[in-house]
């Protein structure tokens, strides 16, 4: 998630490699209807926005690019958890 270059006028917003483990949570979560995604804050910052079921719920804490990824990633663990046992 990054390339790592910065051209003028772009915003970075850091990058992230995800587990096998998380990533497998987030293809649960989508393809279960719960989806996280970065929201501005402003350049240098972002919410998270958790949409559940068309649902949306914006986390207030405001994420630099060093914790966006991960903060979203443990969300997608927390949620594939909490849900998939329920299957």
């Amino acid at each position: 998630m990054g390339s790592g270059t910065k051209k003028k006028g772009q915003i970075d917003m850091g990058s992230y490699i995800q587990t096998e483990k998380e990533r497998e949570a987030m293809v649960w979560c989508v393809k279960n209807s719960i989806t996280i995604a970065p929201f501005a804050f402003n350049t240098t910052s972002w919410y998270l926005d958790i949409t559940i079921n068309g649902n949306r719920n914006r986390d207030p804490t405001v994420y630099d690019k060093k914790t966006l990824w991960k903060q979203m990633f443990k969300y997608y663990l927390y949620y594939y958890e909490k849900y998939k046992k329920n299957e």
